[in-house]
Parts: structure tokens; sequence; C-alpha cells
């Protein structure tokens, strides 16, 4: 009997693989997706990966049930930038059975344009339209939501799809960023019978993407261009986890998606600022919010003779062990809980300092230490700083009581 895990990382090949597992519906959802694809082919592992992840959020295979937002914001900025680019890829596209799609962040349908009338009645039977969400966990494994997931140019064909209603399709798909925050702002997308698949469809969004953000760009600093361009350069060599902080944006490639927080964003720039006028911008473990994370490089991105951002390389962080080298776990609530950075806030709160003056003693901005701060809370049940502070002279009394 194979485990979770072992059922969707290995590469099964279409209408051959027998798949047992302890999850009668997961088993199944393997075996239909493995036989429904007329291709003989291994699955491809960001696809398992995305299986995965849809199994997790209870979703089935058999249903496609889709939230719908008459409500939309159909001016949106992405939606406004992107007209002119999307009247004139509807001409390109005047004869061929392809549609072109653009979503918001969120994965929801603003912009559906389709020529082929056999092509739009199938789109409407899928709710491939305006209004209608095709997030990965509202839709399964697709080409919008897998690439919002994934944050990279994602192609879904025929049987690779999630539900089954969407297997007669295929769809390619591109992620477009905000130049000045790093942020997804939406995606472009190709959808069609899976018949009609073209291996130019990806290239396509890809561009169209592109053209949308050099509209984007049209409207921003010099600033804030310099560090989208040294991020785009830094993002095509990079063979590890990337980000680009600043003092107001973080930008991070799809290795790095996971491994930070949007609150990781405000640490990263001090310790990095800090870092390259020390000289020593690593390799080094630092603390953020919640976790520790190894910087492998830290180099600076200066507009002139101005430090505007830094580009920081994540290694493999090395694994906490107890004394008889088993791997350590952190607690989730109490003093254990507590990172060592938190520790020292929580002292200097209880000594009466506001955020600003414990941020100055430290180091570390009054929003980084309020971030850290809400995080103490959580940990140790307490909703205020007096609370906090009996608990930390509590500690100390009990720690002097036990070396008497």
């Amino acid at each position: 009997m194979f485990r979770r895990e072992r059922l969707l990382r290995c590469r099964v090949r279409t209408k051959t693989c027998a798949v047992s597992g302890d999850d009668g519906s997961l088993g199944a959802v393997v075996r239909r997706a493995a036989s429904r694809d007329p291709l003989s082919r291994p699955v491809r592992d960001e696809i398992a990966a995305s299986w995965r992840r849809v199994v997790r959020s209870g979703l089935t295979p058999e249903r496609l049930e889709l939230p719908y937002d008459e409500n939309r914001d159909a001016a949106s900025r992405l939606a406004s930038v992107a007209a002119p680019l999307v009247a004139r890829l509807a001409e390109d596209l005047a004869d061929t059975r392809l549609s072109l799609i653009v979503t918001d962040e969120h994965g929801r349908v603003i912009t559906r344009v389709v020529s082929d009338r056999e092509l739009a009645a199938r789109l409407d039977r899928i709710l491939l339209a305006p209004g209608f969400s095709y997030r990965e966990d509202h839709a399964g494994t697709n080409g919008i939501g897998t690439a919002l997931e994934a944050h990279k140019p994602t192609v879904v064909r025929g049987g690779e799809h999630f539900a089954d209603a969407l297997t007669g399709m295929a769809c390619a798909a591109t992620p477009v960023t905000d130049p000045r925050s790093g942020a997804v702002l939406g995606v472009v997308d190709i959808t069609g019978f899976a018949e009609d698949a073209n291996p130019l469809m990806l290239p396509f969004t890809k561009r169209a993407a592109w053209e949308i953000e050099q509209s984007l760009l049209a409207g921003i600093t010099v600033t804030e261009r310099v560090l989208h361009e040294e991020f785009l350069r830094a993002r095509r060599r990079a063979r590890r986890p990337l980000a680009l902080v600043s003092e107001q944006t973080m930008r991070t490639n799809a290795a790095a998606v996971r491994l930070l927080q949007p609150a990781d964003q405000r640490p990263l720039w001090e310790w990095a600022r800090a870092a390259l006028a020390s000289g020593r911008p690593g390799p080094i473990e630092i603390e953020l919010v919640d976790r520790t994370v190894t910087v492998a490089e830290c180099r600076p991105v200066r507009h002139g003779d101005v430090l505007v951002g830094a580009l920081i390389g994540f290694g493999r962080g090395r694994e906490a062990r107890d004394p008889a080298g088993r791997a350590a776990t952190r607690s989730t609530y109490g003093w254990a809980s507590l990172t060592p950075t938190e520790l020292t806030v929580a002292e200097h709160i209880a000594l009466g300092m506001t955020n600003r003056e414990a941020g100055a003693r430290l180091f570390l901005s009054h929003h980084t230490v309020d971030t850290h701060l809400r995080h103490i809370f959580r940990k140790l049940g307490v909703t205020s700083r007096v609370e906090l502070t009996r608990l930390v002279v509590g500690r100390g009394d009990a720690s002097r009581a036990r070396n008497t």
C-alpha cells in the first residue's frame, strides 16, 4: 500500500498504471488521471504537485463548481492597461479555434476574447467566462490557477487537468507582475480544444504578459525601473531561491515563493542594508519573523551611488538538532516557541519600552518590532503588554529560584 505522498509523486504512465492507496478517493483520482489522456507519457512533476495540492483542498474530478462574482471590477488597472493589447491580439486570433483570457490575481476572468462559436459554447459550459474564478482550489489543475499557484508560466493539456469537464481542453498561461511592487496582478491565458494544442501557445502568452508589463512600466519611477530590470536579469540566471528587496517592495522567483512571506520584506531589507554596509553579506543564517533562513549571497542594487535594493540568494538552512542528534522542532506555543529575537523583544517591552525605543536598541524598525510582538502575544496567549510583562517577570523569578 502506497502512502499519499508516493501516489502523486511517482511518475505514472498513462493507461498502464495500476495504483492503490490507503485513501480510496485519492487512488481513484490517480487511476482516472492516468487512464484518460490518449497520449502515453509520464505525468510531469509540476502536474503531479498540482494534483497533490488539489486533492488536499477537497476537490473531486467529477465536479466543477466555480464561484461567481457579478460585481467584478472590469475597470481594474490590469484590465485597462491590457485593453489595447487584447484588442490587437483579438485580430490575430480571429481565424483560430483559440481564446484569449485575462484574469485578475485571484484567477477570476475579467476579459474573454473568442471568435469560434463551437469553442465559445464549450467555454460557456465549463464556466470559463467573465466573473468565474479558475483558481486552483476552485477549478483544480488548470493553466490559470496553476500558473498563479506556481508563480510561473504553465501549460496544462488534456488529461493533465484535474476536473473531468476540462480534459478536452488545453491551456497555456503566464502571470503578469506589477513592476512597481512585484505583486502578481493576474494571468494572460490562451485556451482551446486539446486537439488544437500548439507549442506556440505558451510563448504567445509570455509575449503578451511582457507587453502588458512594459505598459505598466511607463508610469513608474526611474528607481523602480532599475529594480525591475535588475530582478529580471538576476532571475534568468538564478539556480536557487532568489529575492530582490528594497525599502518598499520584495520580489521573488518561483523557488522563493514558499520560502518567504510578505512580512519578511522589512526585516530582510534591514538586514541586507546593514550587511552590505558592514561588508558581511553572507553566507549566514538570519532570523526572520518566525523562522531562520540561510543567505548564500547578498548583492547590492544601486542607482548611481545610492543603494536602492539588494538581491538575496538563499541556500539550504541547517536543520536544528538536539544533543542526541535527532531533528529538533520548535514548539507552537509557550516560551519554547519564541525565537531568540522574539525573546529579546519581549524582554525590552517588559522594561516599559515603546516599539520605537525597543527597535532603536535592537536595530530594528518599529514596524518589525510590532510584527514580532504580535507573534509573541499569540504564542504566549496574552493580549496586552501588561500581561506580557507579568509573564517575563514571573519567568525571571522562576529562573532565579532554580539557580539558588
